[in-house]
């Protein structure tokens, strides 16, 4: 199934989990949603040398990032807020689980992505290529070579970077927001102009971590591991 055949708000959650473990070298001193929203009116867009310095600054922190645990907030278009534990290993494996009410589980164990709701009884499954997640699982992470760069600006501290899917395979758009070139925050915008935001906090970077967390059988019987 490819990711545009999705619903809505599964596409939404999916796209936002794609960016969710990125912002772990600033959890503790995330900034306030509005506070970037504010500063974005005087936003300078970079071009030539300072748009490609920028853009590797990206890359090389993403490309850092081995494995990550910790707890996550997600903000939907209407306000309202989920909540739960997110595991990281890259390349490829990345699991999302959701607290209650919540009754989502996303799973990617590096080849195939599965959206599990557990009070529909369903199980969505997508090839990983075809979802935004391989833009950011990858062996090596190359955001202007895999991704469409739509515009990369900054006031400083501030460095912002809009990008779309390149295979137009996925609706919609991703702004990243660095903070002296940390990720601090991000949106995620989807075709109809909803907008989505998370954020994290008891971010660690553990030495290893349960391959059990990413096998896809285990979508059928969700376990919290803290």
């Amino acid at each position: 199934m490819r990711l545009r055949h999705m619903n809505p708000m599964k596409r939404r959650l999916l796209l936002a989990a794609a960016l969710a473990f990125a912002a772990a070298p600033a959890l503790a001193q995330a900034p306030r949603p509005a506070a970037v929203a504010a500063a974005s009116s005087a936003l300078v867009t970079l071009e030539g040398a300072e748009r490609a310095e920028a853009l590797a600054a990206m890359n090389a922190e993403l490309n850092a990032i081995q494995r990550l645990q910790g707890r996550f907030v997600q903000t939907a278009p209407d306000g309202a807020r989920v909540a739960g534990n997110f595991y990281l290993e890259r390349p490829g494996r990345l699991r999302f689980e959701y607290d209650p009410p919540a009754t989502l589980l996303i799973v990617s164990d590096g080849s195939v992505v599965a959206m599990r709701d557990t009070a529909l009884r369903t199980t969505e499954r997508t090839p990983l290529r075809s979802t935004p997640l391989s833009l950011i699982l990858g062996e090596r992470i190359d955001l202007e070579r895999n991704a469409r760069i739509i515009r990369v600006s900054r006031q400083a501290p501030w460095t912002l970077v809009t990008a779309r899917d390149r295979s137009g395979q996925t609706d919609g758009a991703i702004t990243l927001h660095f903070n002296n070139g940390e990720l601090r925050s991000w949106d995620v915008v989807d075709a109809t102009g909803a907008r989505t935001r998370v954020t994290l906090s008891e971010v660690t970077r553990p030495a290893s971590l349960d391959r059990s967390l990413f096998r896809l059988p285990d979508v059928v019987a969700p376990s919290r591991r803290r």
